[in-house]
């Protein structure tokens, strides 16, 4: 009797356990049902947002590069000079390095001040250019404040920018050319020229004040910054309500709009 007992208690365990399971079962498939819809609309909604941000980081790719890579400006000559000609061992301009080569050059001090080392392009586009940024393996920090981009930083053998006094300084006579060279590590290569080029003064905030006619392959996305003052992460003067464009991007530029640039 007490073997029966006992198994009729172990029985009606068994058979409320075997109840409970199917509850949790019949409640566990709900829930499985759930998720699977909520997985499969989280996927379609990941795939949507996926090819939104593949379509904006294309774009932003294309504007975006035309601040990090080589830029270039030169002055229009008046009489380039032969091979015969003696290059001066202080240079005032990148058309008087008398050399078949592209390198660093010591270019004439600014206003009395002392010479300086400039890096001239001298084998693309006729040569003569004076390259005032140059990135290409992220070794310089380009996250910089506003006096640095007035005075510059970076080696001009290297990573580098020249400085907005510099540029004011070397552009405010004559005629300028700007030009864009961009190359990635497939060695895809465009560049965008500009028939002028020229800034304001630091209390204008170097503004790009000169920009001409586009030509190239790299797309006119300077255009649309026309006028604009040059911003850093501590001098915000682009148009952008509530944002700092050089804060978003990691680095200083005349942008006008953070999504545009």
């Amino acid at each position: 009797m007490e073997l029966f007992v006992h198994v009729k208690e172990l029985g009606e365990l068994f058979t409320n356990n075997q109840r409970t399971i199917e509850q949790n079962q019949l409640e566990t498939n709900h829930l499985m049902n759930v998720l699977e819809d909520r997985l499969a609309a989280n996927v379609s909604l990941i795939t949507s947002y996926s090819k939104q941000i593949l379509d904006y980081q294309t774009i932003c790719a294309n504007h975006d590069e035309i601040r990090k890579e080589l830029s270039a400006m030169k002055s229009h000559p008046r009489g380039r000079l032969t091979a015969k000609t003696k290059s001066p061992r202080t240079i005032k301009s990148c058309q008087e390095a008398n050399s078949p080569t592209s390198g660093i050059f010591k270019m004439a001090g600014i206003n009395g001040g002392d010479s300086f080392d400039v890096f001239c392009e001298l084998e693309s586009f006729d040569g003569g250019w004076l390259v005032f940024q140059q990135r290409y393996n992220g070794s310089v920090d380009f996250y910089r404040n506003w006096m640095a981009y007035r005075n510059g930083f970076g080696d001009v053998g290297g990573e580098f920018w020249l400085g907005l006094e510099k540029i004011y300084q070397l552009t405010k006579e004559g005629t300028w050319e700007l030009i864009v060279e961009l190359k990635d590590f497939h060695d895809n290569y465009k560049y965008a020229r500009y028939s002028e080029f020229g800034l304001g003064t630091e209390r204008e905030k170097y503004a790009l004040s000169e920009l001409g006619t586009y030509s190239g392959t790299a797309g006119d996305y300077l255009e649309y910054h026309k006028g604009m003052k040059f911003t850093t992460s501590d001098n915000d003067n682009d148009v952008d309500d509530g944002d700092n464009c050089a804060e978003i991007y990691n680095g200083a530029w005349w942008f006008k709009d953070c999504y545009k640039s």
